[in-house]
């Protein structure tokens, strides 16, 4: 592995990541995850894709261009599902399949991992005029574990789809103990700005407080469910 040495632009988005907490209700990373990622390996276009035991891709977004942001638009799968790193230019194969689907790609970097039983996430960065080299892999699979955590997150459809990415952020930092200044802090907003996330969010929910939130959240304010599975919700 060639060794890593990082400008302070990407030293800051590393920490960016790591700070950075999965979107309950959502197996996609984030707009701002795929923004920082692009700032550790550069790249024309990032995405990531929801892929279900069919290989149909049900969810996906991508940002285009830097900057620019276009939401993908789902649609069926050509290949199977790819699982740890895929270099394309590696892959002559896999790579001529690839490009067929993306005219004008070069070369192309993939990584995915599973989402549930049978779900599969996976993130692209797509190049147009040069070729990804070796410390860009390397990067990519420094990544990885921080990439993983991002993009496990199961789908949650107790949550009410009115829920914004910005709220489920939120209420994922309420879920983990933090005060709204805390929460502010780490989202770069204003405290004013949390309040307002939350009171929108519990009218969306039908609650009045952090801890009908939280258990909504988790699945744990539903009637009839036995203590084993109140506990495995709650794993």
């Amino acid at each position: 592995m060639p060794r890593l040495d990082l400008t302070d632009r990407e030293q800051w988005a590393l920490r960016d990541l790591l700070a950075t907490e999965p979107c309950p209700g959502s197996p996609l990373p984030t707009r701002h995850v795929l923004e920082l990622l692009s700032v550790l390996i550069p790249a024309d276009e990032v995405g990531a894709v929801y892929q279900d035991s069919t290989c149909t891709v049900t969810d996906g977004i991508r940002l285009v261009g830097m900057p620019g942001v276009a939401r993908g638009r789902p649609r069926p799968a050509r290949g199977p599902h790819y699982l740890g790193i895929t270099h394309w230019s590696a892959h002559p194969l896999a790579t001529r399949s690839r490009l067929g689907d993306s005219p004008g790609m070069q070369d192309g970097l993939c990584i995915g991992f599973r989402n549930g039983a049978d779900g599969v996430v996976q993130i692209a960065l797509e190049r147009w005029s040069s070729p990804f080299d070796d410390r860009d892999v390397a990067v990519l699979q420094m990544l990885a574990p921080l990439l993983a955590r991002l993009s496990r997150e199961r789908l949650t459809p107790q949550l009410p789809t009115s829920l914004t990415t910005q709220e489920r952020r939120v209420l994922s930092h309420v879920a983990a103990g933090r005060s709204n200044a805390e929460i502010a802090e780490a989202l770069f907003v204003a405290p004013s700005t949390v309040r307002k996330h939350l009171e929108n969010t519990y009218r969306k929910l039908g609650v009045t407080n952090r801890v009908a939130a939280v258990a909504r959240l988790q699945g744990r304010d539903l009637p009839d469910i036995d203590l084993r599975e109140r506990l495995s919700r709650l794993n």
